[in-house]
């Protein structure tokens, strides 16, 4: 069952907020297209493009839980505001079935109603936004990532083991994802894994069925990693040993709507629905593990990078600075989908800034960068391997500096 998405804004100003100026703001927002009023319980139908909604406002105690992450940068400053602040405006809405989208449109109902913020709480992803990022993502015509519209939590019994589980696809319609029986050496690995096939769900904007298989990632020439989901009741069959949880370990919201992630091992268990702990290919995790991306969640990531690009060329001189780019190799005509648009058909991988210059005979700029790692896809390249690549090659990148890390997102 699909829930409904309820976020707080919380205002840099407390009398910035009143029933009246969402009125104007939302009447004057040339995005938005009001439908239909209630004022007198602050509720309006609109619509964004095609996409319409039923947006309930309300004015509500602003209480950040402790267990809530912050995703971006807050300094004590930021929290000092945010603290002096006592109201702030809701925001609740039921996502249309292009859930990156509706996500999107919330954050720009947000910044049209509330110009200035200083943070947004999302509720279902338990997560605490800039509002000075929500303001950049808004304002763009690139949505956001899709891990942004959910959190995976990490709950250890106080030893090894750890229980991993999101929270955040609800709002999508989609189940909630678990992995069983990690620990704390491996959790970081199950977490891609979780992550891969919660944006691959987001993306397709549908869920898998129970026992559908995923393709995940190759973790070696030979060695497939397909992920399938079971209701966490028949998962738990699996993992007679695990401590944490278990029935007893839910609350509501954990015992609905959840499934754990499984793995076929082979194309046979495939066909006989014989399924595995994802814990049996836990030896091969980490070792250049690629994991598949949808080719337009690829597309969204190039267009963000490269409407950005220029944070890596203010970057780029910078003392102490190690810029990442990601860029979208030609595979080999041997791997090539005769079925398949061959420009779709790139290997995206990392490559270590060198420079960035111009041409000698020409005034194109050029990102010269060595190769992190061996591809898969392309044989004459190895790692160390040097190259001039423009921006239309480039599909992410990473800055580190000032001891933080920038991407697009």
């Amino acid at each position: 069952m699909k829930e409904k998405s309820y976020m707080v804004a919380i205002p840099e100003k407390q009398d910035d907020i009143s029933p009246e100026k969402i009125k104007e703001r939302l009447n004057s927002d040339s995005r938005i297209t009001v439908i239909e009023s209630d004022e007198k319980t602050i509720c309006y139908k609109i619509s964004i493009g095609q996409r319409k909604y039923t947006v309930r406002f309300a004015l509500t105690p602003v209480e950040i839980p402790d267990y809530f992450r912050s995703v971006h940068l807050f300094t004590d400053l930021d929290f000092q505001k945010i603290g002096s602040i006592k109201l702030g405006v809701s925001v609740e809405m039921e996502y249309t079935d292009s859930f990156l989208e509706s996500y999107h449109d919330q954050l720009r109902i947000i910044n049209c109603i509330m110009p200035d913020k200083l943070a947004v709480i999302d509720i279902p992803s338990e997560k605490l936004l800039s509002g000075k990022w929500v303001k950049l993502a808004a304002e763009s015509e690139i949505p956001p990532a899709p891990k942004y519209l959910f959190t995976v939590q990490a709950v250890s019994d106080g030893n090894d083991e750890v229980w991993l589980h999101t929270h955040g696809l609800k709002r999508c319609g989609l189940s909630e994802l678990e992995i069983l029986g990690s620990n704390k050496e491996m959790c970081n690995s199950h977490y891609y894994i979780i992550e891969t096939i919660a944006v691959r769900m987001i993306k397709k904007e549908m869920g898998l069925n129970p026992s559908e298989p995923m393709f995940l990632a190759w973790l070696t020439d030979k060695v497939a990693m397909v992920a399938a989901l079971v209701d966490w009741k028949d998962g738990l069959r699996y993992y007679p040993e695990a401590n944490i949880g278990k029935a007893d370990d839910r609350d509501d919201y954990h015992a609905e709507g959840t499934s754990v992630i499984m793995l076929y091992l082979s194309p046979d268990d495939r066909d006989a629905k014989k399924l595995s702990k994802v814990q049996e290919l836990d030896k091969y995790l980490g070792e250049n593990t690629m994991f598949m991306v949808s080719t337009s969640e690829t597309e969204r990531m190039r267009k963000l990078a490269q409407e950005r690009i220029d944070y890596v060329r203010r970057a780029a001189d910078g003392k102490d600075t190690h810029i990442l780019l990601k860029i979208g190799l030609h595979v080999d005509k041997e791997f090539l989908d005769a079925d398949r648009d061959p420009e779709e058909q790139r290997e995206h991988i990392w490559f270590e800034l060198r420079s960035i210059k111009k041409g000698l005979f020409t005034s194109k700029e050029m990102f010269e960068a060595e190769l992190t790692q061996d591809p898969y896809y392309v044989k004459g390249m190895k790692k160390g391997s040097i190259g001039k690549y423009s921006v239309s090659d480039i599909t992410d990148w990473i800055i580190f500096a000032n001891k933080r890390r920038y991407s697009p997102d």
